[in-house]
């Protein structure tokens, strides 16, 4: 089971988690990206429906919002912004993390694994050994939002970078015979269009797209390896609203309509 990156996408991929259960699914091994981190390690722990639907419902954003103070950050702003790597100190997050029982990756009762993007070696970096809590928050850490994290020397920002969906990591590591993946898209890729032109801030918007538009590519080229190899794939894409951090209150209609969608998907495809 691969669960994609997709910003604050971590209320549909519990909601799609709890109905590959109500539908008595278990995979033998998990994988995911950014948000998909967080959902794929809470399942490879062994956690709850029921916990984990109320870590997140009860999510706050000063649970996570830990920015440093304006003076620093105007400090940092008369000097270009040199030497400064985020906005948010990431502690908040980490110390969510700490509901998750399990401590090291190795230790989940079924097989893990995180991709990250290593800035040092400037290459991807796939997490099976190590710490469970460091992986994820180096998975998440969302570039300018979070400051990279540090492991081992190298620095570290979201997974979703490099590798949107990891499929191709979650088979080399587990040979299993088919592969769900539940995929949340990019909220910029609805099909061909330039409407990128008729936005303000027009450059961000064409460098946003451009991103998704390789990683999207990046993906689909795994998948064709991976059917290759002879292993099934499934795609799920749930569809359920997009929650951000000023939306939280977005979060138990993403979580409930992607479990319900999920239901009717995966028995749709004779689970």
């Amino acid at each position: 089971m691969v669960f994609s990156s997709g910003f604050f996408g971590f209320f549909a991929h519990a909601g799609f988690l709890a109905a590959l259960r109500d539908l008595n699914i278990r995979s033998s091994g998990y994988a995911g990206a950014s948000s998909g981190t967080i959902i794929a390690a809470m399942a490879a722990s062994d956690m709850s429906d029921h916990t984990i639907r109320e870590i997140l419902l009860r999510l706050k954003k000063s649970d996570f919002w830990d920015p440093d103070p304006m003076p620093f950050i105007l400090k940092r702003a008369l000097k270009l912004f040199r030497g400064y790597s985020g906005y948010l100190r990431g502690k908040g997050f980490a110390r969510l993390l700490e509901h998750i029982p399990i401590k090291q990756i190795e230790d989940c009762p079924v097989p893990l694994v995180i991709t990250a993007t290593n800035l040092t070696l400037q290459r991807e970096e796939l997490f099976t050994r190590g710490s469970l809590t460091k992986g994820i928050q180096a998975s998440g850490a969302v570039p300018i939002l979070f400051k990279p994290v540090e492991i081992d020397g190298s620095l570290y920002v979201d997974g979703g970078m490099v590798n949107k969906a990891p499929v191709q990591a979650l088979a080399d590591l587990i040979q299993p015979e088919k592969i769900i993946v539940h995929f949340i898209a990019s909220d910029n890729l609805e099909g061909p269009s330039n409407s990128f032109l008729k936005k303000k801030m027009t450059p961000w918007h064409i460098h946003r797209l451009a991103v998704n538009i390789s990683r999207q590519e990046a993906y689909q080229r795994q998948c064709d390896v991976i059917k290759q190899r002879g292993i099934e794939l499934i795609e799920v894409r749930t569809n359920a609203p997009g929650v951000d951090p000023n939306s939280l209150e977005k979060g138990p209609s993403a979580y409930y309509k992607s479990r319900e969608a999920g239901i009717k998907i995966l028995a749709n495809k004779g689970f």
